[in-house]
């Protein structure tokens, strides 16, 4: 746990040291309790993102990042007036072990956690090993930095979640913000992406991510790129970022580096 005396900045300059140097510079800049839309905060940004929605009935935590990234939390909470108390829930985009990190720490603490009905099974096993494509795409100088920094924070040691609640397509969730849950399979089976429709805030998990993580360099949304090397399927994927585009205009807010507000629709279109 960050020690008092321990400021949100001193976070950052640490988790920087963490990310690969050959990663653009301007996607480094770390997140803590920034407000990237009404009510909703990003925590971390370049490794793995989770977000803070904040309404009358508390917080809801989107993902839950890397083992490692316990002390970001506290720093974001701490900034935004709140404390670990204030979080209602946890709901996950999908089982990969950067993003439920904290996951069965905070359900320790009280915290319900929510998972996507056909991850559910994974979850409580513990699918704590990334699949063999994210070695063989090593190879890569950024992918290997990339994939080293986030060992580095615990993505082999994310927990197995002892109990969780499930969601399913089309469910809007009883959490703080009630976000209405999208099945977008395709990085992973399970994978569902989460819509905030008065505020048009969509947060895309994996399923629309703004870096591609071979390169290092910024792109607009798109698909983790690997292949079924490193993804569930390829052509779900695709599906699943037409199925998106039909909202159209939106706060996208991604499961790695920086949000982006702009047109789905005029990225994906149904002859894609």
């Amino acid at each position: 746990m960050a020690t008092a005396e321990e400021t949100p900045k001193g976070i950052v300059q640490r988790w920087n040291m963490r990310i690969p140097w050959n990663i653009e510079s301007h996607l480094r800049e770390e997140q803590v309790g920034t407000e990237v839309a009404d009510g909703v905060y990003q925590l971390c940004s370049t490794m793995t993102d989770m977000y803070l929605i904040e309404d009358d009935d508390g917080l809801t935590l989107v993902d839950a990042g890397l083992p490692a990234q316990m002390d970001l939390l506290r720093s974001g909470l701490e900034r935004i007036g709140a404390e670990t108390t204030d979080i209602k829930a946890v709901i996950l985009t999908h089982i990969d072990p950067d993003h439920i990190g904290l996951a069965e720490p905070l359900r320790k603490e009280g915290i319900p956690v929510w998972v996507p009905e056909e991850g559910y099974e994974a979850a409580l096993k513990g699918l704590g090993k990334p699949p063999i494509g994210f070695f063989l795409l090593m190879w890569r100088p950024a992918s290997m930095r990339f994939v080293r920094a986030m060992m580095q924070a615990g993505m082999l040691d994310a927990e197995p979640i002892t109990e969780a609640n499930i969601f399913a397509e089309g469910q809007v969730l009883d959490v703080p913000g009630q976000p209405e849950v999208i099945h977008t399979p395709g990085h992973r089976k399970e994978h569902c992406s989460f819509w905030l429709p008065d505020s048009r805030i969509l947060f895309a998990g994996d399923a629309l991510i703004t870096m591609d993580i071979m390169s290092g360099k910024a792109v607009d949304p798109e698909p983790v790129r690997g292949g079924n090397l490193f993804n569930f399927d390829e052509g779900q994927q695709k599906d699943s970022a037409r199925k998106l585009a039909t909202l159209g205009q939106v706060t996208l807010l991604p499961g790695h580096v920086h949000p982006w507000e702009g047109n789905l629709g005029e990225l994906y279109s149904p002859a894609d």
